[in-house]
């Protein structure tokens, strides 16, 4: 009997394995057969138009006369080139190269302004002894950042909302109603021209028709005797 047992437990292992071989391999046919996902292509960029690159290129002229103006006066020391926009655009001015000067051992770290953070750390801040991965952090938002974005929204929401307002189309005015004939006023009927009155003429008096004068009979010659 145990000699079947073991014939017959053999047997199921046998059965068990074939058909679990059986299962792999068609696991594997299936995952071969699938088809590769289909590669989805990038949306294209919507084009800008060219009213919009007009403002664009306005704008950019514009900051760029502000950041010189800036200079000028005194109100630019940045450790980036070209100096923050944002920074000159909010507040007036950009220094934070005096702010990375007071780097020191005991505060290695200092806060600046998320424009001159990201350009440190992609290789256009420039300051001897500094290292951006030790020394460059941005600005808190309780020790000046909070206010930084406060003043953003409060210059550039103000100014949006005028230009939206200056952009609002004039709503279409309804053409004058056509007066009814009815309610036309009627023109003024010409009077005649008064005709200069003919002057009275009095007729002539009659006047009696003369009698013709009887030629004054000739005494007939005397007879003759």
């Amino acid at each position: 009997m145990r000699r079947y047992s073991s014939l017959a437990v053999a047997a199921s292992l046998a059965l068990g394995l074939s058909g679990s071989a059986r299962l792999f391999a068609q696991d594997e046919k299936k995952v071969e057969e699938a088809a590769p996902a289909p590669v989805v292509a990038p949306a294209e960029p919507k084009p800008i138009p060219p009213e919009v690159q007009a403002k664009l290129d306005a704008a950019r002229r514009a900051v760029a006369e502000a950041i010189v103006a800036a200079q000028d006066a005194g109100l630019v020391d940045s450790t980036i080139d070209p100096p923050p926009i944002l920074d000159i655009l909010i507040t007036g001015r950009a220094d934070d190269r005096a702010k990375l000067k007071a780097i020191s051992k005991d505060a290695p770290e200092v806060g600046v302004s998320p424009e001159v953070f990201g350009a440190w750390f992609t290789g256009y801040g420039q300051a001897e002894g500094v290292v951006a991965e030790k020394n460059i952090r941005i600005l808190p938002p309780s020790k000046g950042l909070k206010t930084w974005y406060d003043d953003r929204n409060r210059i550039f929401a103000a100014l949006i909302a005028d230009v939206r307002k200056g952009k609002t189309p004039v709503p279409p005015v309804a053409p004058a109603e056509t007066p009814k004939a009815e309610d036309a006023p009627k023109p003024e009927e010409a009077k005649p021209a008064d005709s200069p009155k003919p002057e009275e003429t009095k007729p002539e008096e009659a006047k009696p028709a003369e009698a013709p004068k009887a030629e004054e009979a000739k005494p007939a010659d005397e007879a003759k005797f």
